[in-house]
C-alpha cells in the first residue's frame, strides 16, 4: 500500500507542477492539443477555465501530498481509505474520458490516459486485495 500510495501521490504532486504551465496558452495548446492530442477541441483558458484549473491544481497538489505523508503516519485504516478515494477518483476520470469522447472533445491521446488511468486503478485494486505494503 505503500508504494502504491508513495507513486500515486508524487505522480499527482509532479502533474500538478506541471498544469501550472497551462495558465501559459501557448504550452497549453501545444501539449493537449499538438504534443498529446488529448483534446480536439483547441485549447483556450476563460475566465471559469482559470477558476477550474487552479481548483484542479490545489486538488491534485493536496491529494498528492496526502497520499505521501499518509505513508508515514502509519494508519492502515486512513491508507485504506485513500486508495478507495483515488481508485473512485480515476474511475470517475474514466468516466469524463468516455464522455469526451463520445461528444468528440477528445483526440486520439485520450486513449493514451485511458491506459494510464486504468493501470493506477489495476495497482490501487490489486494493494486492496492483497494488502500488499
Amino acid at each position: 500500500m505503500n508504494n502504491y500510495l508513495l507513486a500515486l501521490g508524487w505522480w499527482n504532486f509532479a502533474g500538478s507542477l506541471m498544469m501550472i504551465g497551462f495558465f501559459h496558452p501557448p504550452f497549453g495548446k501545444k501539449m493537449l492539443n499538438d504534443w498529446t492530442k488529448i483534446f480536439s477541441t483547441e485549447f483556450s483558458l476563460d475566465y471559469w477555465g482559470k477558476f477550474w484549473l487552479a481548483w484542479a491544481i490545489g486538488l491534485n497538489i493536496f491529494f498528492g501530498l496526502v497520499n505521501i505523508l499518509s505513508v508515514s503516519w502509519g494508519y492502515a485504516e486512513v491508507q485504506k481509505f485513500l486508495v478507495w478515494a483515488d481508485l473512485s477518483a480515476y474511475s470517475l476520470f474514466v468516466v469524463l474520458a468516455f464522455w469526451g469522447i463520445r461528444a468528440g472533445r477528445c483526440g486520439s491521446g485520450i486513449y493514451s490516459a485511458l491506459l494510464i488511468f486504468a493501470g493506477w486503478i489495476g495497482w490501487g485494486i490489486y494493494t486492496l486485495i492483497t494488502g500488499s505494503v
